[in-house]
């Protein structure tokens, strides 16, 4: 396990820049949201913020926004966004150097999102609990009983994964107690995280063989925490974009590849592009899936989303592309994308 000195974690070392845009006439009662995000995606976590803040409306809010670069652009639109719904963004420049030996999945993901591991060391300044999520999340409901919840003395509180990724992925890490939860939605405690060292904890597993994990930083909270969080209740972070969810959806969670920017297959897809319409980023257009053989399912669901809504034709062309694409992929044509 590697080891570290107690003036690693000084905040000198892990900020490198800080821009603030506050219109919000005060930080009393204020609720305080973070995601981690890289430039590319500022203008999707941009869409998440837009749903919190039209689902509370008479809610302050602080949002804590760690990157690793921005464009001008991106900020420009940081500071609209703030202007017109009257809250308060603090942009955060990561060093990324002190990240350098976590280990990385796949090319396509990024490191920032070990950025969650440090945040409350920042974030305990200003609040001693906060609402981390992912950039890919969409608020339904007000945030009212999630900020409230009592996470009965734990550092910090999340939902479970599915059953079978639980199986899988404890067994895998070798946690004692069989559970895993999912870190796109957490609630933490700043103070109760500082009197535990989870930060210290996480990054003593930098270094490790990367065959130790399946996962990014959501393995490493795990075996930190070992099932020792609060467990949340399963609507505050509805995974697949809560599709097929019979439940009251409080926050709904794109996991795996398939998201509302790409397609339109069901509801919650649409109400995340009226959300984009309102954001200050350009709006995203296209419903239709991407057109690779590996997605023929997304048109079996995309055209029974639009038979639903009575459109016969699009129904039609939905099982059309259906069957040209899984024909292709049948024929082994995943193997050329």
């Amino acid at each position: 396990m590697k080891k570290f000195r107690d003036d690693f974690f000084a905040i000198e070392n892990f900020i490198k820049n800080k821009v603030e845009f506050n219109y919000s006439a005060t930080d009393e009662g204020a609720y305080h949201v973070a995601y981690n995000v890289n430039n590319d995606f500022i203008h999707i976590m941009g869409v998440s913020v837009v749903s919190v803040l039209e689902n509370n409306r008479n809610q302050n809010f602080v949002f804590h926004i760690f990157v690793d670069g921005y464009s001008q652009d991106n900020l420009d639109k940081i500071k609209e966004l703030a202007m017109q719904w009257n809250c308060r963004c603090i942009v955060y420049l990561l060093d990324m150097t002190p990240f350098n030996d976590f280990h990385i999945k796949v090319a396509r993901f990024s490191r920032i999102t070990y950025a969650r591991i440090y945040m409350p060391k920042v974030i305990k300044a200003y609040t001693e609990r906060f609402i981390y999520l992912d950039a890919d999340t969409m608020v339904c409901d007000t945030l009212n009983e999630l900020w409230n919840i009592d996470l009965k003395g734990a550092p910090m509180g999340a939902v479970s994964e599915s059953p079978d990724t639980v199986v899988f992925r404890s067994a895998h890490l070798k946690l004692t107690t069989g559970r895993y939860f999912n870190d796109g939605v957490m609630v933490i405690d700043t103070k109760q995280w500082e009197q535990s060292k989870i930060t210290e904890k996480a990054f003593s597993y930098q270094n490790e063989p990367p065959s130790r994990f399946i996962g990014q930083s959501q393995d490493v909270l795990n075996l930190v925490f070992d099932g020792s969080n609060y467990f949340l209740p399963t609507n505050y972070n509805v995974y697949s974009g809560a599709a097929n969810f019979d439940g009251h959806c409080i926050i709904a969670h794109w996991t795996g590849r398939r998201k509302p920017w790409q397609m339109v297959v069901n509801s919650y897809d649409e109400q995340w592009r009226k959300y984009n319409k309102l954001a200050p980023w350009e709006t995203i257009t296209n419903i239709l899936p991407i057109k690779k053989a590996e997605n023929y399912h997304d048109f079996q669901q995309w055209g029974r989303h639009q038979k639903s809504r009575g459109y016969y034709g699009k129904y039609l062309q939905g099982l059309f592309w259906y069957g040209v694409l899984r024909i292709i992929y049948k024929l082994g044509g995943n193997k050329k994308n």
